[in-house]
């Protein structure tokens, strides 16, 4: 990986870290609005909808939020924060 490959990367893990805590309550939010199970492909889809048609330049980040997002609802079913 060459040295602007690399930093692109870092960039854009502080941009993800730095959006982490609205990530989070975008997917807790919605999960109370939206108690529905089986919808996560929608659930997803109207947040990464949210950060497109609210964040300038969103394109370089929408991928990897999208990963987040995926993660952070895992671990909120695996944990039982989310009831399925």
């Amino acid at each position: 990986m060459g040295a602007a490959c690399m930093e692109v990367s870092v960039k854009t893990f502080i941009q993800i870290v730095q959006m982490l805590p609205a990530i989070i309550t975008a997917v807790k939010e919605l999960e109370s609005f939206v108690p529905v199970s089986g919808a996560g492909k929608a659930k997803l889809d109207f947040i990464v909808g949210v950060i497109s048609d609210t964040v300038s330049d969103a394109s370089s980040v929408i991928e990897p939020i999208t990963k987040v997002v995926a993660r952070l609802v895992a671990l909120a079913n695996a944990t039982g924060i989310f009831r399925k």
